[in-house]
């Protein structure tokens, strides 16, 4: 019993880190925000998102609901457009938080929102 147990590990291991000098069998699955319960619940998806005030995007509503979380002041629109107030409000807070203010929610950015806005206080 024990050794199967112990062969099944080493084969879920070789699986998810592959073969030296091949490429990985397993690759990684996109980011999933944890759904903040009782205040952001759109979406778990967390796709890189930019500037584009036409398309709209679930994602987006939840990085707005998250950014009202987040901040204080802005109160954007949860509308699923990504547009100038809500690149706005990506900027500031990628300022308050002190990462790249490039506008652009990313893994990172996506991380801090996550964090931010399922805490009690303001990241500012």
């Amino acid at each position: 019993m024990i050794r199967k147990r112990i062969v099944s590990l080493m084969v879920a291991g070789l699986a998810t880190v592959g073969v030296a000098g091949a490429l990985p069998l397993v690759t990684a699955a996109p980011a999933q925000a944890a759904i903040i319960s009782g205040r952001c619940t759109y979406t778990g998806s967390e796709p890189q998102l930019s500037y584009a005030p036409s398309a709209f995007k679930v994602a987006v509503q939840q990085a707005q609901c998250e950014l009202n979380w987040a901040m204080t002041g802005d109160n954007l629109t949860v509308d699923g457009y990504f547009g100038s107030n809500t690149r706005a409000a990506v900027v500031r807070f990628q300022r308050c938080v002190g990462i790249d203010d490039d506008g652009i929610i990313g893994p990172i950015t996506w991380s801090r929102l996550n964090y931010w806005a399922a805490s009690s206080s303001y990241a500012c």
